[in-house]
């Protein structure tokens, strides 16, 4: 009985890791088509970087704030939903071309559920990162984004949020 009962263990333990490896996979995989779609150059791709469900608390906080404040999508359609965050290096970019980008590379982050491609945000591939707030997927700054000043784009979110 003991050693049908450590076999069972090990084929659950097996199981458990399999399916959690196809479905990172299956989440990457569907976040570097995403990219070539739009048209960039994968460079390098790191795994999943963040996973976490989505609470309303942390649309009223930072960082989350920041990387939610870029999306199209609206952030109250996934409360409750395991985000998954991916990272990557890319070409093509308009963030390639920025000043202290001597790389000529931009880095990526996309943000999914496990079936859909929700966005993402980008910033300069620098050797020394500034303090600052994310670019959209595209590379636009939350005024090109939002056409609001921080200062009314903040008053709205937290209206909504908290």
């Amino acid at each position: 009985m003991r050693i049908r009962s450590l076999t069972l263990l090990i084929v659950l333990i097996f199981l458990t890791t399999a399916c959690s490896n196809y479905r990172l996979h299956k989440v990457d995989s569907l976040a570097s088509e995403f990219l070539i779609e739009q048209g960039y150059e994968i460079i390098r791709q790191e795994d999943t970087v963040y996973e976490r469900r989505l609470e309303k608390e942390d649309l009223t906080q930072l960082p989350h704030q920041m990387y939610w404040s870029v999306q199209s999508v609206d952030a109250a359609s996934y409360i409750g939903k395991i985000i998954y965050t991916s990272k990557f290096y890319v070409k093509n970019h308009s963030l390639d071309q920025a000043p202290s980008n001597l790389k000529g590379q931009t880095i990526v982050y996309v943000m999914q559920t496990e079936n859909e491609v929700i966005g993402g945000y980008s910033l300069p591939d620098l050797d020394d990162p500034t303090d600052g707030w994310v670019y959209s997927l595209d590379g636009r700054t939350l005024d090109e984004f939002s056409g609001m000043d921080y200062g009314t784009w903040k008053q709205e979110w937290d209206n909504k949020y908290k």
